[in-house]
C-alpha cells in the first residue's frame, strides 16, 4: 500500500503525462477515497483519463457505485472493509467501460477466463484457442453492442487479442504480445473481484471452458520447458478455484494431462504425489469405480513403477485389473490395457516368462476385439517379442 503522500504523487504523475492539472484538493480526496491502494490508484486514474473525466467527477461515480457493491468481494480477512469495496467498484466501473471499446462486449467474458487462472503468467495462446474463442462468441455481453435477436459474429483470434489489449488499457490486466512467449498478468485482487461477480453456474463455465483451452494449448510433445511449467501452473490456479467443475460430469482430460506432463518432464515423484491427490478427488466427486477413478490409479501405478517400484506396480495392478473386469467388462479397451500394464511390470519386476506368457494371451484378445491393424495391438506384438527375447534369449523373440 502507498503512503499518503506516494498515492497522491502517483495521480498527479499520471495526471501530468497527459496535461492535467487537477484541483490538489480533489486529488488528495481521490487518494484518501481509493485507500491509498496501488491497484484501485491505476485504474481509476486509467479510467478518468480515457474518459476525460475530472477527479471530482469520477469521485461521484465511484462513490455511487461503492454504495451498491458492499457485498461484492466476502469478508475472509484478505483487506478491510473499505478496501473491499474500493477494489469492487474500481473493478465495476473499470470492466464496464472497457467492455464499450472496441471489439465491444468481449472485456468481461475475457476476464471471467482470466479471472480463473495463474495470475503471474497465462499464456496468450490459451485465451486465444479455440475453446477461448466459442467461449467469448457465445457470452459477448449484451450491452457490448450484440443484438440478443441476431446471431453473434464468431470472434476471431485478432478479436480476443484486441479484448486483451482492452484490459490491459485499462490497467485490468497487463498483456505482453510483443515477448518470445505473449502471455497475461492480472491482480489476484481483480481476478478475486470477478469471481465474486460470476454466478455459481456462470463459473462452472467460464471454468470448463478453461480447462478445455488449457488442454487444446497444450502441444501434443513438450519442447518448451517454460510453456508446460505455465500450463501447469494455470491447470493448479484453476483446481484451486473451481475444482469441483472440472469433475462435472466426469474428470476433465486435463487434469490427467498434467500430471503426465510433470512425470515426461522428468518430475517423476511429483507425478505420482499429483495422481494420489487426482485419486482421492475423484473418488470424492465420481465414487471408487467411476472409470475416471480407475484411471487416476492406473496413472497413480505408472509413475509408481516409473519410481523404481515394480514390483509393488504390478501388486498395484492386479488390483486394478479385477476392478476393471467387473465395472468394464473384459473386453473394454481400458481392461485391455490395464492386461498391458499388469504384464509390462511383471516382466520389469524380474518375471520375464510371465510377462511373455501375459503378452501372448493379451495379444489373441487384442486381435479379436480390436484386430490386427490397432495400435495397441501392434504394441502388444513388439512388447511380446521383447518379453520372448528376454525370457528365451535373442532367438526367443523372432517367431
Amino acid at each position: 500500500m502507498f503512503t499518503k503522500g506516494e498515492a497522491v504523487a502517483y495521480l498527479r504523475a499520471k495526471l501530468a503525462v497527459r496535461g492535467r492539472h487537477d484541483d490538489p484538493g480533489q486529488v488528495e480526496e481521490l487518494a484518501r477515497d481509493l485507500g491509498y491502494l496501488p491497484l484501485a490508484l491505476a485504474q481509476a486514474v486509467t479510467y478518468l483519463l480515457d474518459l476525460h473525466l475530472d477527479c471530482a467527477t469520477y469521485r461521484v461515480r465511484l462513490a455511487d457505485r461503492a454504495r451498491t457493491l458492499p457485498d461484492l468481494v466476502p469478508d475472509d480477512g484478505g483487506l478491510p472493509d473499505a478496501h473491499r469495496v474500493t477494489v469492487a467498484a474500481t473493478w465495476s466501473l473499470s470492466i464496464e467501460h472497457a467492455d464499450r471499446l472496441r471489439p465491444t462486449g468481449l472485456a468481461r467474458p475475457m476476464l471471467h477466463l482470466v479471472a480463473l487462472l495463474d495470475p503471474n503468467n497465462i499464456p496468450a495462446t490459451v485465451l486465444t484457442s479455440p475453446p477461448a474463442l466459442a467461449y467469448l462468441t457465445e457470452h459477448r455481453t449484451r450491452d457490448g453492442g450484440t443484438d440478443p435477436d441476431v446471431s453473434p459474429r464468431a470472434v476471431g483470434v485478432d478479436d480476443a487479442a484486441d479484448a486483451l489489449r482492452c484490459l490491459h488499457r485499462l490497467s485490468l490486466a497487463d498483456h505482453t504480445p510483443d515477448t518470445p512467449h505473449p502471455a497475461v498478468r492480472v491482480h489476484n485482487l481483480v481476478q478475486r473481484a470477478t469471481r465474486e461477480a460470476l454466478h455459481p453456474a456462470a463459473r462452472d463455465m467460464a471454468a470448463r471452458t478453461c480447462a478445455d483451452a488449457l488442454y487444446a494449448a497444450w502441444p501434443e510433445v513438450e519442447r518448451d520447458t517454460a510453456l508446460g511449467q505455465a500450463l501447469r501452473a494455470n491447470t493448479a490456479a484453476l483446481i484451486a478455484h473451481v475444482a469441483d467443475a472440472l469433475w462435472q460430469p466426469d474428470g476433465h482430460l486435463v487434469l490427467f494431462h498434467t500430471g503426465n506432463s510433470l512425470g515426461h518432464t522428468g518430475l517423476v515423484t511429483a507425478a505420482r504425489a499429483y495422481f494420489q491427490d487426482l485419486h482421492t478427488a475423484a473418488r470424492q466427486n465420481l465414487g471408487p469405480d467411476h472409470p475416471d477413478t480407475l484411471e487416476t490409479r492406473a496413472d497413480l501405478t505408472f509413475w509408481r513403477g516409473r519410481l523404481g517400484d515394480a514390483s509393488g506396480a504390478a501388486t498395484a495392478t492386479v488390483e486394478l485389473l479385477a476392478d476393471f473386469l467387473r465395472v468394464l467388462g473384459p473386453d473394454h479397451p481400458d481392461t485391455l490395457s490395464t492386461r498391458h500394464n499388469l504384464a509390462y511390470w511383471r516382466g520389469e519386476a524380474g518375471d520375464a516368462s510371465g510377462a511373455a506368457t501375459a503378452f501372448a494371451e493379451l495379444l489373441a484378445d487384442s486381435l479379436r476385439v480390436l484386430g490386427p491393424d490397432h495400435p495397441a495391438t501392434l504394441t502388444t506384438r513388439y512388447y511380446l517379442a521383447h518379453w520372448r527375447g528376454q525370457a528365451d534369449g535373442a532367438s526367443g523373440g523372432v517367431r
